[in-house]
């Protein structure tokens, strides 16, 4: 009977392993490989789940310091179970300063010159709130 306990206790934590697997390794080295040429700086992991009484998802927020005379480029990476893609967001002091969603296009990608040294803000969210994960990974193109 112990053995039998145990084989359902390990292949429970084997499928809660494999479910978040999803937005793990595999798209971190997808979003490496899109960053091209460019150096790496920082990867951002965004996961995002619904809770019951929720009818859709919020967004999450990172914080970067960017320097000036700096081209900078940001990729993103969806989970393949996403039923959208995830929508990424610089900003800085609330306003918008560029996206991947544009004119109602969706990027894999987009490029950033700093002009002024500070503090922007990444925001990662979903088109209607749907659930999903994505990996980002911020590099920097070349110092102008």
């Amino acid at each position: 009977m112990k053995k039998l306990i145990y084989s359902f206790l390990i292949l429970f934590v084997a499928s809660a392993f494999s479910a978040s697997a999803q937005c793990g390794d595999d798209l971190l080295k997808a979003a490496l490989k899109e960053m091209g040429t460019s150096q790496y700086i920082k990867d951002f992991t965004v996961e995002m789940v619904k809770e019951k009484k929720d009818t859709k998802t919020g967004y999450v927020k990172f914080s970067v310091v960017l320097n000036s005379n700096t081209q900078y480029k940001f990729n993103i990476v969806n989970g393949a179970s996403n039923p959208e893609k995830m929508i990424m967001q610089l900003k800085q002091s609330e306003k918008l300063i560029s996206s991947n969603f544009h004119n109602g296009k969706m990027y894999d990608e987009f490029q950033f010159v700093c002009r002024k040294t500070g503090v922007y803000h990444l925001y990662f969210s979903f088109k209607g709130g749907q659930e999903g994960c994505a990996k980002s990974v911020l590099s920097l193109v070349k110092q102008l």
